[in-house]
């Protein structure tokens, strides 16, 4: 009986000292903040930005859905230049495709067709053109 009793105690000395170390990693954290990551600094956007308007609008847009984007492309799509508009173009390509798959190509297509190969979409009209080929 007193081998089981040595057993318990050791088991609830561990589960104990677990506890009182989570206990100061979470007060720690909370002291401290989250932990940084000094190497990840952020990746600056290539795409020339949007006035502060287009940007809300286009972010209400996003949230409406297929429709939402559609209709903003439709009243904004001409103040808006390459890259940034291919790149919305696209965006809403990838929203289109479940719904209108020939919708969702042909802007594929008249996106790949104007974007030059120093463009910084190139990439990512090269990587989508297995989903829309």
């Amino acid at each position: 009986m007193s081998k089981f009793f040595g057993i318990l105690i050791v088991l609830v000395a561990i589960w104990g000292v677990s506890n009182l170390v989570g206990f100061y990693n979470k007060t720690k954290v909370a002291t401290e903040g989250p932990p940084r990551n000094q190497s990840a600094a952020p990746v600056a956007d290539p795409l020339p930005p949007l006035t502060p308007a287009l940007e809300a609008s286009l972010a209400q847009a996003r949230a409406g859905g297929v429709e939402g984007l559609r209709d903003w492309l439709s009243a904004n799509q001409v103040g808006i230049r390459d890259p940034r508009r291919a790149a919305i173009e696209l965006d809403y390509a990838q929203l289109l495709v479940r719904s209108d798959p020939a919708g969702a190509r042909r802007i594929y297509q008249a996106v790949r067709s104007r974007t030059a190969a120093d463009s910084p979409l190139y990439d990512r009209v090269q990587k989508l053109g297995k989903l829309f080929d």
